[in-house]
């Protein structure tokens, strides 16, 4: 099985950044804000928003390696999807792969969850 993270699964046009920094949630962390907002799809689509405040170009591109592979790794098939614009910290550049999946992890766990209809069972292995 290839895993790829695939034109489909990012957020590209500033028209769709502007829609999801709009009418989205914001869900912040140690790591990473990630603001959320709902799409049509039965997956979650990302886009990064690393800024010069996280260092040089280095450190811009190692951020969102990290944070691409992570959502390589954690992306499956949502019961609702969500458009997820990802802005890192500046701690990011010093963290491992397994911190940041960690944290992104939790992170989409606690938006599944509050996606959930009320009293619903959380979906099995979440």
């Amino acid at each position: 099985m290839r895993s790829q993270f695939g034109r489909r699964l990012r957020l590209k046009a500033a028209a769709q950044f502007d829609s999801v920094f709009k009418r989205g949630a914001r869900l912040p962390g140690r790591l990473f804000l990630i603001v959320y907002a709902p799409n049509r799809e039965r997956r979650h689509r990302l886009g990064l928003a690393v800024s010069r405040k996280v260092g040089g170009a280095v450190a811009r591109n190692r951020a969102k390696r990290l944070l691409r592979e992570s959502f390589r790794r954690a992306a499956r098939p949502a019961r609702n999807g969500y458009d997820l614009v990802v802005v890192a910290h500046k701690g990011i550049v010093a963290c491992g792969q397994a911190e940041v999946d960690r944290e992104l992890r939790e992170r989409l766990q606690r938006i599944d969850a509050a996606a959930a209809p009320s009293g619903a069972p959380a979906a099995a292995g979440d």
